[in-house]
């Protein structure tokens, strides 16, 4: 569903078209673009120009948000906060991310856990990837 989120900012499910636009953007941000399909996506938009987008990829042992990302330009505005929260809002009751940034989701209600499904456990090796340690890669979890 859409819905406005700040002023001339749009909230909604992405369309085909998008997706060579948010592969771009998350390719450029070394964000994970592993599978991607313009069904799992949200975008949001200011005048018709994407600015931000995120998925929920779901695996048979749980759901992950997943490939967030936020024009350098519109960052620190709360755009990332509501995709994340409308990304909250459409998974089922447990959603897992792995991240660098643990503050950015323990905003949005993430806990630290120690303890996560094992198809996470390659997303961490991505991040080892780009050089970040196991101090600096965090899996969180949400229950609803």
């Amino acid at each position: 569903m859409d819905y406005l989120q700040a002023i001339d900012t749009l909230i909604s499910p992405a369309s085909e078209s998008d997706l060579p636009v948010i592969e771009l953007f998350a390719k450029s941000y070394d964000l994970d673009c592993e599978d991607l399909s313009w069904k799992q996506f949200i975008v949001a938009k200011n005048s018709d120009a994407i600015i931000g987008f995120g998925r929920l990829k779901t695996y048979p042992e749980c759901t992950e948000i997943a490939t967030v990302g936020v024009l350098p330009e519109e960052r620190n505005k709360g755009v990332g906060l509501s995709i994340v929260k409308e990304l909250i809002r459409i998974a089922p009751s447990e959603i897992f991310v792995t991240c660098v940034i643990p503050n950015f989701f323990h905003k949005a209600g993430f806990e630290t856990v120690k303890q996560y499904p094992f198809v996470l456990q390659k997303k961490v090796d991505f991040c080892k990837l780009y050089d970040f340690s196991d101090e600096q890669i965090f899996v969180m979890k949400l229950q609803k």
